[in-house]
C-alpha cells in the first residue's frame, strides 16, 4: 500500500550534500511497485485473508458443523485395505475403488475413494469415511458441499479450476512484491524512530502510518512465508502434471496394457512395504487413474521420522505380478509443494500455532486495509 507521506518533502529535508532516498530511481520504482501491486491485490487479498483465517481451523469447523467426527485414536487392529474397500462399496453399490487414504493424524479412520466405472480423474471420486478398526461407516459430508469446502474452493481456485489457481498465484506474487518493496520504501523513514513508536497528536494519518509500519514489520516474516507457499500451491497443479508426464510415465515404463484381474490391494501394499521398510503407507491408488498407470498400483509411503513425516516416496507395484516396478522420492519441486500445504495453513504445530496463524492473518488484514485507506486519503489531499 502507498503509505509513505510527503516523500518529496522528506527529500528536501535531507541533509545537504546527501542523496535522498526519494531521489533514487530505484527507490521511486520500489515506491511505484509497492503502491500499485498493493492496490491491485487489496480486494482479492482481503478475501484470501478472511477465508484463510477460517480454513486454519477447517478440521475444528467441520467437526463443529457435524461434517465429520472428531479426531480419535484407533480402537483396535485396523481392517485390511480390501475389507475397507468392500465396506465402502456396500455403501455405494456400482462404484469401483479408486483410492484409499489412511490419514496419519487420524488413525481411527480411512477414506475410500470410489469412482464410476472407467473414470480416471480424481474429480469423479466419491469419498466414503469408515472406521479403520471396524469398517463401519462414519458420519461424513462430501467436502464439496460443506462450508469449509466452499471456502477452500474460493480460497484456492476462485471457483475457476486451474485458471483460478493461477490467478491466486498471481495475486500472491503481487503481494510478495508489495511486501519486499514496502520494506525498501519504509526503511529510510522508520529507522529514525524507536521501534514501536506511534506518533500521536499529529493527525490520524500519521498514527495509521506508524501502525501500518509497526504491524507490517511484526508480521513481515509470516506474510512472506504465506505468500511464497501460496505461490507454490498455486503452481502445484501444473507441477503435478509435469511429474505425471515425466517421472511417473518413466516409472511405469510406458505401460499401456491394463490388467484384467489385478491382485488384491493388500498383496500389492505388502510389496510396497517391503520396498520401503520403516515407512508408513498413507495413500493407495488403484490402476487406471491419473496418478497411476493402467497396470500399476501407486502407493505413497510416508517417512516415520519427525523431519520427514510430511514427505513421501512413490512406489509403483505391478497389479498382475505384485512386483515393485519402481520406487523413488518426489522430485524437489513437488517436495516444496507438499511442504507448502501445512506451512500455508499452520497445520503442523497444534492449536497454539493455529491461533498464531489466525492472529497474523488478521494483522495482515489490518495493514492491507489501512494501507488502502492511507492511499485514498493522500489521493484526496487529506493531510490529517
Amino acid at each position: 500500500m502507498d503509505a509513505t507521506p510527503g516523500l518529496a518533502g522528506a527529500a528536501t529535508r535531507a541533509a545537504p550534500g546527501t542523496a535522498s532516498p526519494a531521489a533514487s530511481r530505484g527507490f521511486r520504482l520500489c515506491l511505484w511497485l509497492h503502491r500499485w501491486t498493493g492496490l491491485i491485490a487489496t480486494p482479492f487479498f482481503l478475501i484470501l485473508c478472511l477465508t484463510g483465517s477460517i480454513l486454519i481451523f477447517k478440521d475444528e469447523v467441520a467437526v463443529l458443523l457435524g461434517d465429520q467426527p472428531a479426531l480419535g485414536d484407533a480402537a483396535g487392529a485396523p481392517q485390511s485395505l480390501a475389507a475397507l474397500v468392500e465396506a465402502a462399496q456396500r455403501q455405494r453399490p456400482g462404484l469401483e475403488p479408486m483410492s484409499a487414504w489412511l490419514p496419519v493424524e487420524a488413525p481411527d479412520r480411512a477414506i475410500i475413494g470410489l469412482r464410476p466405472p472407467g473414470a480416471a480423474e480424481f474429480e469423479a471420486s466419491q469419498p466414503v469415511l469408515l472406521d479403520r478398526a471396524t469398517a463401519a461407516p462414519m458420519p461424513f459430508s462430501n467436502p464439496e458441499k460443506t462450508l469449509t469446502g466452499f471456502l477452500l474452493e474460493l480460497h484456492a481456485r476462485w471457483f475457476a479450476g486451474v485458471a483460478g489457481e493461477i490467478f491466486g498465484g498471481i495475486i500472491a506474487l503481487l503481494v510478495l512484491i508489495s511486501l519486499i518493496t514496502g520494506v525498501i520504501v519504509h526503511a529510510p523513514y522508520v529507522r529514525r524512530l524507536a521501534f514501536g513508536t506511534v506518533r500521536h497528536g499529529r493527525g490520524a494519518r500519521i498514527v495509521q502510518l506508524d501502525l501500518h509500519n509497526l504491524v507490517g514489520v511484526v508480521v513481515l516474516g509470516w506474510a512472506v512465508l504465506v505468500t511464497v507457499t501460496g505461490i507454490s500451491l498455486a503452481a502445484g497443479h501444473i507441477l503435478l502434471h509435469v511429474w505425471q508426464d515425466t517421472e511417473l510415465r518413466e516409472m511405469a515404463g510406458h505401460a499401456d496394457a491394463p490388467v484384467t484381474t489385478p491382485v488384491s490391494v493388500d498383496i500389492a501394499a505388502e510389496a510396497a512395504r517391503r520396498a520401503m521398510p520403516g515407512a508408513a503407507l498413507n495413500f493407495a491408488i488403484w490402476p487406471g487413474t491419473e496418478l497411476s498407470s493402467p497396470r500399476h498400483y501407486t502407493f505413497l509411503m510416508y517417512g516415520a521420522h519427525r523431519y520427514d513425516k510430511a514427505l513421501f516416496d512413490v512406489v509403483l507395484v505391478d497389479a498382475e505380478t505384485a512386483t515393485v516396478a519402481a520406487a523413488r522420492p518426489l522430485p524437489l519441486y513437488l517436495k516444496l509443494v507438499v511442504l507448502s500445504g501445512p506451512l500455508h495453513f499452520g497445520d503442523y504445530g497444534g492449536l497454539a500455532l493455529k491461533i498464531f496463524w489466525f492472529a497474523s492473518a488478521w494483522a495482515t488484514l489490518f495493514i492491507t486495509g489501512n494501507g488502502a485507506w492511507l492511499w485514498w486519503r493522500r489521493r484526496r489531499g487529506i493531510a490529517a
